[in-house]
């Protein structure tokens, strides 16, 4: 009988907590309706009110943005000079679509090829070393004309975002990029911004690996020194085969049996119901391989530039997981369909890599060309895109600080970083790399460095089996539910410690020692 009392006691105790963090979370509503009733019993209105629970982590959080919601007379202001805030994105789209003149270069075979950037990843993948130093000095060349402007667009960019920032009460324009969700949504899902420090200093203090792998491309490629156009060739060989459609879903989707039937049978639907549109067209756009528009109304739709071959057929994988992700948290409440920005790459890279382990273990002239293509995507996202990071954040940072950013301060800052992340390239006699912050948000690139660790330590706790393929189905349908950290720690995953960065990094030197 004390044992029964007991649990009561506790179980009352534990409701009347909720029942206050509840009060907490819907105040002043739920308190006007307490006054309104007037004498109530607290457990009749507790159970009243119980139903606003599924409410609660959507309240909080919008109670969390109206700390940056001004007056309406303010509000009116930032919203009808929206387009003046916009314009250096538009200044930096015309100079990609309308002022860049694509150069001309001849490939082996004679034939007569216009560099753009949605081909110039294409080009410089070819086998022909003088073909790729042609290539990468006329893009440069052309691009180099537009330095200038190209700096001061991304200085009025941060600039605005930097009033904007401290307009709504931001600590900075770190702090106010580092909130959202994909696709966009009422939530606004943070990290706290000593994650983005500590993912930089986690990633700097483990670039053995991605130094490693610079030289392993230097001997592979039998050059005295590694040249900036030697990055993207692959290192496989023979050469990669022609890849047919059909023959690419029958990969893509083989290769998801890791995540599960149930996985696997939405990836079966999706691409049955005429939701991808495989080959380019006229009027697609081409200035990227693929892209994943959605919404929690409509779900999810892949734009795609399949070309035949293996870097495409993983552009679509990689957007697939975008789509999976948004149709599995579609099965929550719209309020809640949606995915931190901060883990939103976690499915699409896992996708790469489970696609590339199935090319690898199916074997054939595929396999070698697909480890390439895994090694590519690491170093990519882990690596190449934490320079990024580190290089948007020492440009806003110059701009908080009110420092003028010119050509040269930008020139020397990506100089810098290019020291330090991929020091085996020789840069002598190379036309100096002038980079803006993109049409993207300015914080944008971390969330490509979570997707990576976040992706390996996934992969890697399926095979240990410490995760089930439930587990991650899971963590997928309440991605909008709970907050990026809690979502990451579901799947045990801390990022406020540098070991999943470490684990990642080691991951990766497997996979060099693979190569």
């Amino acid at each position: 009988m004390s044992r029964n009392v007991h649990t009561d006691s506790e179980a009352a105790e534990k409701r009347q907590l909720e029942f206050r963090d509840l009060e907490a979370a819907f105040d002043p509503v739920v308190s006007s309706v307490r006054r309104a009733l007037g004498d109530i019993d607290d457990d009749d209105f507790a159970s009243l009110v119980e139903p606003l629970a599924d409410y609660r982590y959507y309240a909080e959080n919008l109670r969390s943005q109206a700390n940056h919601v001004r007056p309406k007379d303010v509000e009116t202001v930032i919203s009808e000079h929206g387009a003046v805030r916009s314009g250096a994105n538009r200044v930096l789209r015309t100079i990609t679509t309308e002022d860049f003149d694509p150069p001309e270069v001849n490939r082996p075979d004679g034939e007569s090829v216009e560099i753009r950037h949605g081909n110039y990843q294409t080009e410089l993948s070819h086998p022909n070393r003088a073909y790729r130093q042609r290539v990468y000095e006329a893009y440069h060349t052309e691009w180099h004309r537009f330095a200038a402007t190209t700096i001061r667009a991304s200085a009025e960019k941060l600039s605005a975002a930097d009033t904007e920032s401290r307009l709504r009460g931001y600590d900075s324009i770190r702090h106010r990029d580092l909130r959202g969700t994909y696709p966009e949504s009422g939530l606004e899902l943070a990290v706290p911004e000593s994650i983005h420090d500590a993912l930089l200093d986690a990633v700097r203090n483990n670039l053995g690996p991605y130094h490693r792998a610079q030289r392993i491309r230097r001997e592979r490629l039998d050059v005295e020194t590694l040249r900036p156009w030697d990055r993207r060739v692959s290192l496989a060989e023979p050469s990669a085969p022609d890849i047919e459609y059909e023959d690419a879903l029958e990969h893509i989707t083989d290769s998801l049996a890791p995540l599960g039937e149930a996985y696997v049978d939405r990836a079966r639907d999706f691409l049955t119901d005429r939701r991808i549109d495989v080959y380019p067209t006229q009027n697609k756009r081409t200035d990227i391989p693929a892209y994943c528009p959605s919404s929690a109304a409509d779900g999810a739709f892949v734009l795609a530039n399949f070309r035949g071959d293996v870097r495409t057929m993983f552009y679509i994988t990689h957007e697939l997981g975008h789509a999976l992700n948004v149709a599995s948290h579609r099965v929550s409440p719209a309020r809640y369909a949606t995915s931190p920005s901060a883990i939103c790459e976690i499915p699409s890279i896992l996708h790469e890599l489970l696609l590339a382990e199935q090319c690898v273990q199916e074997g054939g002239p595929l396999a070698a060309h697909a480890q390439n293509r895994l090694v590519e995507c690491i170093a990519g996202n882990l690596y190449r895109n934490a320079r990024s990071a580190a290089y948007n954040h020492a440009l806003a940072t110059k701009i908080e600080s009110g420092e003028i950013l010119t050509p040269e301060v930008a020139r020397k800052l990506f100089n810098d970083l290019l020291d330090e992340f991929d020091p085996v390239y020789d840069r002598d006699g190379v036309i100096d790399r002038v980079e803006g912050v993109g049409l993207r948000i300015p914080y944008s690139s971390y969330q490509y460095v979570l997707g990576a660790t976040g992706a390996l330590a996934v992969r890697e706790r399926l095979q240990e089996k410490s995760i089930v393929s439930e587990d991650y189905r899971q963590f997928l349908r309440l991605t909008g539910r709970r907050s990026p950290l809690d979502s990451l720690s579901a799947l045990g995953i801390d990022i406020q410690s540098e070991t999943p960065f470490e684990r990642a990094a080691a991951r990766f030197e497997r996979y060099l020692d693979e190569l």
